[in-house]
């Protein structure tokens, strides 16, 4: 997954539509998630905000990150 900057927190690219989030930062983070998209081509973490996005999807096109 690739870091960028966008209007959520963090977003992250996914190879997959399902993604497993920690919050990052070891201790500091929160408990483990796991997020299966769907049909929808993003996610974002109801702990931390962390969006998570399907690499060369339609969705990542249009944040700029494809």
């Amino acid at each position: 997954m690739k870091t960028t900057a966008h209007d959520a927190p963090e977003t992250l690219l996914a190879d997959g539509k399902r993604v497993r989030c920690d919050g990052g930062g070891g201790a500091l983070g929160h408990p483990v998630v796991y997020y299966d998209m769907g049909a929808a081509d993003d996610v974002e973490c109801q702990y931390c905000g962390r969006r998570y996005v399907v690499r060369g999807s339609a969705r990542a096109r249009f944040l700029g990150l494809a």
